[in-house]
């Protein structure tokens, strides 16, 4: 899951950095290209990939894409009913009395038909679970536990804390899902809290950046050679993570080269941490090299650190209940804007650099050489591959199964949109600073609220949906495969159709 969200996130980002090389280009030629011929460029080089930002379309606004049919469709009745006199039929469609939607709209509609759906579906139902396991396993269970661990070491050495921490943070860095600023959040506030009063304020955070930044290079080196370099050696996963891609091989140049560079960092720094070190891993890079390259991660997380100290320091208050720090919550915002800016500008400068890689480099990309072992187990999966994409075209798919996809998609999104938009009503609100004991009457399971478990179980039956209808496709692909026809097979087509 870890590697499948990094290669997304890259292949997102490469077209982010493709727009900005374009743009860049467009301005130097003196603007000989138009904006089409970009978007021309762009859809020919990403075709398949682009199915990737029309999931994450899909699957934030399709509620409003459905509510913008209807409108269009409410705008053309009364085009062609006359009622309102003002309103008058376009040219384009005025004789066409079958027509529902507005010109534009049918235009667009027809577009979205033109689209591989199965294909787009599923990626959409997809991008819905990474956000909502980003949202609960993360976001809420991780924020749980780290608060657990800074209340059960209140009482703690700052040497012993230190020591608990780095165990516990190793461990976490371990685990795909998990990435770096919440732990360097909790080294910030645990460590700030011990070490205030023999540090100072500033002294206890700095010791809480060189202990994060001393966590991360280690995990990343175990990451890197005791779990990439080890799955390295299995075929099925270099061919999953696409080492023959131009995009792996471009990231194979940039993290290659000797030194710091402004890509070389930016991709260290801007990327996912397990997957990314995995990835390096699995490329077989010098160790040395990428932990050189990921040192600036300093940058990232002193401000992160310092983000909460001042958590801890505007929970502080003296006898009479005021805050001792009464200016330290206006900072937090502060420094945590800071961090974002951080890491998002670190990921679009690697988007940026990698397309340019690929562009400027290509030559030196081609002479990396393909994996042969890779390349022969693509080719084999290749007829398989066609075959599931042949029987699962929307025009043949049976009614049922489009039913099943239809659901989990359905349900994926209205778990996404309950926590997004109703997340008071979903979660008892828990900071890092939080006691469980206090705040959820000692039990985790009462964070989640009644709103929360629906959430939940739609986004099971989105996972229990979707694995259903990919195992009706298999099968239905390996009948295909094993037949003489060529002919997409279908179950009880009399009955499904």
């Amino acid at each position: 899951a870890g590697v499948t969200t990094s290669l997304a996130t890259l292949t997102l980002a490469s077209l982010v950095g493709s727009a900005i090389f374009m743009s860049a280009s467009f301005s130097k030629d003196h603007r000989k290209n138009s904006t089409k011929a970009v978007i021309d460029r762009l859809r020919e080089k990403y075709s398949s990939s682009l199915d990737y930002l029309r999931g994450a379309f899909v699957v934030t606004c399709l509620p409003f894409i459905g509510a913008y049919f209807f409108l269009s469709m409410i705008n053309q009745y009364f085009r062609k009913s006359g009622i309102n006199p003002i309103a008058q039929p376009s040219k384009e469609n005025a004789g066409d009395s079958t027509s529902l939607l507005t010109v534009k709209a049918e235009k667009q509609l027809n577009r979205m038909k033109s689209w591989d759906r199965v294909r787009v579906i599923t990626i959409a139902i997809y991008w819905g679970l990474f956000y909502m396991g980003m949202q609960v396993v993360v976001a809420q269970l991780t924020v749980v536990f780290l608060s657990w661990l800074i209340d059960a070491t209140a009482d703690f050495g700052l040497l012993a804390v230190s020591g608990i921490l780095c165990g516990v943070g190793v461990a976490m860095f371990l685990l795909p899902p998990v990435p770096g600023v919440p732990v360097y959040l909790t080294l910030g506030i645990v460590l700030a809290a011990q070490g205030y009063d023999s540090l100072g304020w500033m002294g206890s955070i700095f010791y809480a950046t060189c202990v994060g930044l001393v966590l991360k290079l280690f995990s990343s080196a175990c990451q890197q050679k005791l779990i990439g370099e080890q799955l390295s050696h299995k075929v099925k996963v270099r061919q999953f993570v696409s080492v023959n891609s131009t995009l792996m091989k471009s990231m194979r140049i940039v993290l290659g080269e000797k030194g710091l560079s402004i890509p070389k960092v930016g991709i260290l720094i801007g990327g996912p941490d397990w997957p990314t070190s995995v990835l390096c891993g699995i490329m077989r890079l010098e160790l040395f090299q990428i932990v050189l390259g990921t040192t600036p991660i300093v940058f990232l997380i002193f401000p992160t650190c310092l983000t909460g100290a001042l958590m801890f320091m505007s929970s502080l208050q003296n006898g009479n209940g005021n805050p001792v720090y009464p200016w330290a919550g206006s900072i937090t915002t502060l420094t945590a804007s800071l961090t974002a800016m951080v890491q998002f500008g670190s990921m679009l400068v690697a988007a940026y650099y990698l397309e340019q890689t690929a562009t400027r480099r290509s030559d030196e990309a081609k002479a990396l050489g393909d994996d042969e072992e890779v390349k022969e187990a693509d080719e084999k999966d290749e007829y398989m591959k066609k075959c599931f994409h042949d029987v699962t075209r929307w025009d043949i798919v049976p009614t049922l199964w489009k039913g099943v996809l239809l659901t989990s998609l359905g349900s994926i999104i209205s778990s996404c949109y309950l926590v997004q938009f109703f997340s008071d009503l979903c979660f008892v609100q828990h900071t890092l600073t939080d006691s469980i004991e206090e705040n959820l009457g000692g039990n985790v399971a009462n964070m989640f609220l009644p709103v929360g478990w629906v959430a939940v179980g739609l986004f099971t039956g989105s996972i229990v949906l979707l694995q259903m209808f990919s195992t009706w496709g298999t099968k239905q692909a390996k009948r295909m495969a094993n037949s003489d026809s060529s002919d997409p097979l279908v179950d009880e087509p009399g009955i499904f159709c």
